[in-house]
């Protein structure tokens, strides 16, 4: 082979490496553009993940505050307050303390709420009133209680 084609092959081989080198970098670049970008997503996500349960833990205090106030009745508080805890710490449905919270809940989730009350009729009510005050009597204590702990517990992260 002569020296010309030589160099003429050495520059094109120069070219593709270079070519090559250049798809690498850009590559590479794309990759961690996209890894940043999936990064800034997680850490959206656990803002919002955070924003929420910090939202979960403050209605937690103000319906357990409610409830010592009277401002809410405690067969009501026990409802909202089970569902919350239900996504925010389930752990405690068995803690000594909180239980007394599902027990008055699995004793009123059979009685109507919202709609369904206003279709019952007068006497329906007064019978479910009735119970519902007779369980708020006898849990009254321990219900007050647990609400007391809520308001300044600390929900594990």
């Amino acid at each position: 082979m002569n020296q010309e084609l030589q160099i003429a092959l050495i520059l094109f081989g120069l070219c593709v490496i270079a070519g090559l080198l250049y798809i690498i970098r850009s590559q590479l670049k794309a990759q961690q553009q996209r890894k940043q970008a999936e990064q800034e997503r997680i850490a959206e996500i656990e803002a919002k993940a955070q924003q929420q349960r910090d939202h979960l833990v403050e209605s937690v205090r103000v319906i357990s505050m409610a409830m010592q106030d009277e401002q809410c009745e405690l067969a009501e508080g026990c409802i909202r307050l089970k569902m919350l805890l239900d996504h925010l710490a389930p752990y405690l449905h068995e803690h000594q303390d909180f239980s007394v919270i599902n027990q008055m809940y699995e004793g009123t989730k059979h009685m109507p709420i919202l709609d369904e009350w206003k279709k019952l009729k007068i006497k329906q009510r007064f019978e479910f009133t009735k119970e519902r005050e007779a369980l708020e009597r006898e849990y009254r204590q321990p219900i007050l209680a647990a609400a007391k702990k809520l308001v300044s517990y600390r929900f594990e992260q």
